[in-house]
């Protein structure tokens, strides 16, 4: 569970985790959670690569296990010939297949080259360690032009598997893959496989990248979740859809993610109202401001719970975090966490819920009476932290009667409350909570919807 006021990796698992993904094992009957390198004395752990993994007996309490590639693995991915080494592994993606585990992960020759390698490693278990098989995707020698090997997701269309990887530059491609070895189906990882998702030249945030794509027997189609913007402060998590693997995938207007549309916004930046002492640091300095850019993110299905939730990292928006990147001066916020949402589908599209899961009861519910709600619009193209508004809802509102609303925990005062989730009339994604206790939020520091 997500807890601000701890950034020590082995007393809060979620502090550090930056492009998670998730993982049932039908052999354990755990829940495994690996991601992008992060270690140091900033998370209280040691300076090693490898791909570290948390475990969790009920996707709620964590467990900081370790790193998982065996040290002949690291060597191996680190190996970038006449250049430096690569310094990290990013964005693994696990999944148990033909009775073994499979471990896809990026290594790149430095942050912003496009110059990279997707490795899958396997094991018999699936805290370690993992051995190199191969090479998947290899964009070494490529140009700008060309898509980057990195941030790995793998997802099947009956018999046939594909890898769907890539990030800005070129944009978001779909590789075919053996079904049997998890290997390029050709044999050749230079072949690059067939673009699904570029950014046009509408402007706006850059992107896309961290992408995933799963199907949803529910709906019967197969969604393109991706993220546009800058990952320390403005990222986002957006959406395509389409009934095959291959794509094409399409926004709700039926516009190609192919240079046509960056996808449906699904979150972004946000702040809901909270009491300090709630959530947050100890130290004298901070003060609650939101959490900011949610993203690189994968859709889960937990066959525990027969319910969907959606993965990601998101960051701690306190202006004691906020910091000028050293890559372009961007502005940045130093701490991020693992977040799971439930995800709900409403006419056939994914929302996200508010507050992070914390192990409530996700059936929907209806609204008997007239109350307050904080509400939080996502517009389609500014990614500038999104504040809450105050709005009065009869039970026959469409914010209510068109989304899902469904009981929860609130992250940011505690307690039991209500939240909604869906799209207004626009197609605008909103989230909402409701106002239980006007003694907690000061209704006259909101600004009304």
């Amino acid at each position: 569970m997500l807890r601000l006021n701890d950034y020590h990796a082995l007393t809060n698992a979620c502090a550090g985790v930056h492009d998670p993904s998730m993982m049932w094992d039908p052999v354990t009957k755990r829940y495994y959670s690996y991601c992008t390198d992060v270690y140091g004395p900033s998370i209280g752990l040691p300076e090693k690569i490898g791909i570290p993994v948390r475990s969790s007996p009920d996707l709620l309490h964590f467990t900081y296990e370790g790193t998982v590639l065996s040290d002949t693995a690291v060597r191996q991915g680190r190996n970038n010939g006449a250049y430096p080494p690569t310094q990290s592994f990013w964005a693994p993606y696990v999944e148990y297949a033909a009775g073994e585990y499979r471990l896809y992960y990026s290594a790149t020759r430095a942050f912003g080259s496009s110059e990279s390698r997707i490795w899958l490693a396997t094991a018999r278990d699936p805290l370690g360690p993992f051995e190199n098989r191969g090479v998947v995707a290899d964009t070494w020698g490529t140009d700008d032009t060309l898509p980057n090997a990195i941030d790995p997701h793998i997802v099947r269309d009956g018999a046939r598997c594909y890898l769907v990887y890539g990030s800005f530059f070129g944009g978001i491609y779909l590789k075919e893959l053996n079904a049997e070895t998890g290997l390029p189906i050709d044999g050749d990882p230079r072949s690059l496989g067939r673009c699904i998702a570029r950014k046009g030249t509408w402007g706006g945030p850059d992107g896309p990248e961290g992408a995933a794509v799963d199907y949803v027997p529910e709906t019967g189609y197969f969604y393109l979740f991706l993220s546009y913007g800058w990952l320390g402060d403005t990222y986002d998590v957006r959406v395509g859809r389409s009934r095959s693997a291959a794509g094409p995938f399409l926004d709700r207007r039926g516009r190609d993610l192919v240079e046509q549309s960056p996808g449906e916004k699904l979150a972004g930046s946000y702040r809901f109202e909270a009491l300090a002492p709630a959530v947050g640091e100890d130290e004298a300095q901070w003060r609650w401001d939101g959490l900011r850019a949610p993203g690189h993110g994968v859709p889960f299905f937990d066959p525990v719970r027969g319910h969907w939730f959606f993965v990601h990292h998101v960051r701690d928006g306190a202006a004691v975090n906020r910091f000028r990147d050293s890559f372009e001066g961007r502005v940045s916020y130093r701490r991020h966490y693992g977040m799971i949402r439930p995800m709900f589908f409403t006419n056939g599209w994914p929302a996200f819920g508010p507050e992070p899961f914390a192990g409530e009861d996700l059936s929907p519910v209806r609204v008997a009476e007239e109350a307050d709600w904080e509400i939080v619009f996502f517009d389609e193209t500014a990614n500038e932290l999104k504040r809450s508004v105050a709005v009065r809802l009869s039970p026959t509102d469409p914010l209510l009667r068109n989304g899902v609303v469904y009981r929860c925990e609130d992250f940011e005062n505690g307690g039991s409350t209500l939240a909604v989730t869906g799209f207004d009339d626009f197609g605008v994604a909103y989230w909402g909570k409701l106002i239980y206790n006007s003694g907690i939020i000061d209704l006259s520091k909101l600004p009304k919807g």
